[in-house]
Formats: C-alpha cells, structure tokens, sequence
C-alpha cells in the first residue's frame, strides 16, 4: 500500500515537471522582439555620416563627377535646416551627377543596414537649390527626390541610370513630373524651395526584415544643357523610428 502511495506521487511529479517544461519551451516558438531600430543622421560632417554606415553611389548615365556633399558643394548652397557643429550640416547632389546632358542623374545616397518592421517611418527635411537662370529669375530646373527600399537582401545593388536595382519598393517620389519652380513664378506643386518635411511608412514586409531605405535623387534629361531639367537637391535631419519604440 505504501509502495503504491509512492509510485502515484512519482507519477504526479513527473506530469508536474512535463507541463513546467512545456511552459518553459514557449521561448522556442515565440519570436524575439526586434530591437528598437530609431536613430537620427543630421549630416553635420559627410565623414562621421560614412563612417556610421551610409553609402554614397552615383549610378547616373553617363556618369559624372557629382556625389552627395557637404553643404551641396565647396561653397554650400543655402543654411541647413539644423546643425550641431561648425559645417554647414546638410548633404546635397547637383546635376554634374551627370556627365554633359542631357543624361539620366540617378545619384544614391543609402542607410546602414537596419532591421525594418511594417508600420516604421522614415521623415526628414529637403529643399531644392534655385540658381539664377541668366536672364531676370532665378530657377530649380526641376528637381525630383526618391525614397525607396531594399528589402529583398543586403545588398547595395541601385542598379544604373532608370533601373533601381534591388531597391524596387518606393515609399515617397517628390515631384516626378519635374515641375520647375522660380522666384517670381513659384508653383506649389514643384520641388519645395524651402525646407520641408516628408514621412515614409514602412509597408508590405512578412515580418521584421534586414536591408536598407535610400534617397535617389533622380532626373531625366538632366545636366549642364540649355535645355537640361534639374539643378541640385538637400537633404538634412534624417529620422527612422522603430515601431516598436
């Protein structure tokens, strides 16, 4: 009778310890959560910005002698929108991203690589550089900015000229119809002339995702011509926000 006693509370404890170690292998199914991916670029020096993992690739055709630069140029085009240090905090891209003209100026400018979920954004600032058009106003040759991400692989394949290589999700395009804008004629449908918010949300992902969001500055018959469409485009306080934060 003892021995029976002893055999049903083995038997109990064990049952006990099965279902503890079914509770305790829920880990083995439930996802970890993804780390928050939040971070902010302010462009203050183009080094640090390179050295924190973005990528600068001009896939224009015919390629010119232009990347994206501190301030726009040597001689920087207009104040930034913020800076926290003694450059002129902001990165630009101008129409010697091509060659002559009129060519196809697809200049990239990448993030590091991140973790993306659907539901993250993406904001930042932009303006387009006016130059004065020889005669009595001064112009932006129209201007147009893609955002757009890689979220097939790792890579940093951009493609060259109109293809886009692995980066075919596009979030936000700013004036894809080149729409010019002037001093004394602004349209409020062009490329903005002053600094300006934008937001892209993360969308279409199966589940947390490694890859890349870029800016594409991206113009057709562009570069140094009469005739030529484009002039030269800013980009400053870059802000990706997790969902999870």
């Amino acid at each position: 009778m003892r021995k029976s006693y002893v055999t049903l509370f083995l038997f109990c404890v064990g049952l006990a310890a099965t279902f503890q170690s079914c509770r305790n292998d829920e880990y083995l199914t439930t996802p970890l959560p993804t780390p928050d991916q939040s971070f902010t670029e302010e462009f203050d020096t183009v080094s640090s910005t390179l050295n924190r993992g973005w990528k600068i690739i001009n896939a224009s055709v015919p390629k010119g002698s232009s990347i994206w630069q501190q301030g726009g140029s040597i001689n920087p085009w207009f104040p930034a929108f913020s800076s926290n240090g003694t450059y002129v905090g902001f990165i630009g891209a101008d129409y010697e991203s091509v060659r002559g003209g009129p060519g196809i100026i697809s200049n990239w400018l990448i993030s590091p690589l991140i973790t993306m979920q659907n539901g993250d954004k993406i904001t930042f600032y932009t303006r387009s550089w006016n130059q004065f058009d020889g005669a009595s106003d001064t112009t932006d040759y129209g201007n147009r900015l893609q955002l757009r991400l890689n979220t097939s692989n790792e890579s940093l394949n951009v493609g060259q000229g109109d293809n886009a290589g692995d980066f075919s999700t596009p979030l936000l395009d700013i004036n894809p119809t080149l729409i010019y804008s002037s001093t004394t004629t602004p349209d409020p449908n062009a490329y903005p002339t002053n600094w300006t918010r934008f937001e892209g949300t993360v969308f279409g992902l199966n589940g947390p995702t490694k890859g890349r969001f870029a800016f594409r500055f991206y113009v057709n018959d562009a570069g140094l011509c009469a005739t030529c469409n484009g002039n030269g485009v800013g980009i400053d306080r870059v802000q990706y926000q997790s969902v999870k934060k």
